[in-house]
Formats: structure tokens, sequence, C-alpha cells
């Protein structure tokens, strides 16, 4: 039954990461909501696996739930504001290189001695 529990916590955490970042709410609501959840999951776990006080649970759920909840919305808030706009077509240097023809050295060099 405790592995019901950490996948809970891991699901949890998926659905945080991806509600921040697709913008799905307000940042604050989101990740107060998946703290809680993710807090919860946590003592569960603590409180049915191991044989802990519940002074124990609840703290093992504050640092590892809210932990990485916190942690979870960081890591999301960051890439959602460094991503490119919406308009914006990303190219590769590679795809760039094959189109255009090269002017290096050895072409120069080539057309110095003919």
């Amino acid at each position: 039954m405790g592995v019901i529990f950490l996948a809970l916590f891991a699901i949890t955490l998926f659905v945080l990461y991806i509600a921040i970042r697709r913008g799905w709410g307000d940042t604050l609501t989101t990740g107060g909501i998946g703290a809680i959840l993710s807090l919860l999951w946590v003592v569960l776990y603590a409180l049915l696996y191991e044989e802990t006080s519940v002074a124990q649970a609840l703290f093992a759920g504050v640092v590892v739930g809210v932990g990485f909840a916190v942690f979870v919305v960081i890591i999301a808030r960051f890439f959602r504001a460094n991503q490119p706009p919406s308009g914006v077509t990303l190219v590769s240097h590679a795809q760039t290189q094959a189109q255009e023809p090269t002017n290096d050295r050895r072409s120069v060099d080539r057309q110095e001695t003919e």
C-alpha cells in the first residue's frame, strides 16, 4: 500500500510541473494545491509504511513533500520564463550550415592554388 502513496506523490509532482509550465492556473494556487497533496502523500506513506509517530510523519511531509513541490514550481517557472515566444521557429546550427555554402579556409586555399 505504501508504494501507491509514493506513486501518487510522483504523479502529483508530474502534474504540478505540467500545470505550472502550461499556465493552467495561478502559480501560487497551483503550487499550493500541489504542495498540500505532496505533503499528504508523504505523511500517509510515513504513517503506513514505517513505524513513526505523527510528529515524525508531519515533519517528513513538510520537508520532503513541500520541499519537492517548491523545487518543481521553481523549475517549471524557470523553463516557462525562458521558453521562446509562440511565433518563433527554432532552427538548429547544423541545418543552417547545410543550406548555406561554406566559405571555410580549405575552400579559400583551394581557390588560391587553382
